[in-house]
């Protein structure tokens, strides 16, 4: 019995600072140190002939060196049992207890700035998974800002997974809420993790915005959230995933991806129309392209119309939606029916 305890002590000095070493250390001196209190309350009991609950009130008084003053011990035996359970034990048992716990806090807020903590209790929420190569922070910031202002999203918690923060996140992701879990996306456990089954949405993020080999990692994570999802009996998430390729599109499409679109570094507010305006990345897209919907610019003179009124002798041709005019050097975009075109 001696021997296995003393190994066990051994074994455990090395993980002090662990706070699943702490956590056991907590619970093992509050358990001693509860005992002590119960055996000090049943002498009082017995030996000054207080009641359980003065009893217990003596012991708490004289353990936080309160010294309330309203009971004390008068007899031989009580006093030697509070020298010997409060004086020589319990006030230290409880110090120690109080250490560990002020221990265990900041290790579990250095443990959160990492990115090791596991947030079991977070779903419903906004998981972006893998962070571009370049210029991350500001392509992040700009990302979560706009999240923010768009309403249908500025209330859903933000969580992270990349290997690309293990010092903390930036100062302006950890004041809009931001928290992340340092791994890589390429593993089931990570994914678990960071509750990729439980979340409201998903952003796939390619790794380099210029390998077309970015595309069969993003791949293998969609299979992964599938296969989650699966185990855990719940409905896909919607997923936004970036594909370097066109050409595999379809196959995120078939592993479960919601949307999929092209990497464009330069604007992070393209992802989050995706997720807020699903399909308006599409016609954003094939403005880009000359073989599919495209900006056409037509040089026309107006006398003071309203823009209303150009919109309805023109639309019948069918020569596309208008989006707006110029006004002198100013483009005036989507202006009100009642703009005046000069």
């Amino acid at each position: 019995m001696f021997p296995f305890l003393l190994k066990r002590r051994r074994y455990y000095r090395f993980s002090r600072t662990i706070a699943g070493a702490i956590q056991r250390r907590i619970v093992r001196v509050a358990s001693v140190l509860a005992l002590v209190f119960l055996v000090h309350a049943l002498a009082m009991m017995a030996f000054e002939g207080l009641a359980f609950e003065d009893a217990l009130w003596l012991t708490l008084t004289t353990a936080t060196t309160v010294g309330y003053g309203d009971y004390s011990a008068e007899t031989a035996l009580g006093r030697w049992t509070t020298t010997l359970c409060l004086y020589m034990f319990g006030i230290y048992l409880l110090a120690q207890v109080a250490s560990d716990l002020i221990d265990f806090r900041v290790l579990s807020r250095e443990r959160r700035r990492r990115g090791e903590h596991r947030w079991s209790n977070m779903k419903h929420h906004l998981l972006i998974i893998n962070v571009p190569a370049n210029d991350t922070d500001r392509y992040l910031e700009r990302f979560v800002r706009h999240v923010r202002e768009t309403p249908s999203l500025g209330d859903v918690p933000i969580q992270i997974l990349t290997d690309r923060f293990p010092n903390g996140l930036p100062n302006m992701l950890v004041e809009q809420g931001v928290t992340h879990f340092t791994g890589v996306a390429e593993s089931t456990e990570n994914l678990m993790t960071a509750n990729a089954a439980f979340a409201a949405q998903i952003v796939v993020i390619a790794n380099d915005a210029s390998d077309t080999r970015s595309d069969a990692y993003t791949f293998d994570i969609l299979s992964r959230i599938q296969s989650v999802c699966k185990s855990l009996d719940t409905v896909m998430p919607t997923i936004v995933a970036e594909s370097v390729d066109d050409v595999n599109r379809k196959r995120m499409l078939e592993a479960g991806a919601s949307t999929v679109v092209r990497p464009v570094r330069a604007y992070p507010e393209f992802m989050v129309r995706s997720l807020a305006e699903p399909g308006t990345e599409k016609v954003i897209e094939n403005l880009f392209t000359h073989d599919s919907d495209r900006l056409v610019r037509f040089d026309a003179p107006f006398d003071r119309l309203k823009w209303g009124d150009v919109i309805v002798g023109i639309f019948p041709s069918g020569v596309g939606v208008h989006m707006g005019f110029f006004a002198g050097k100013h483009m005036d975009t989507n202006p009100s029916p009642s703009a005046i075109c000069t």
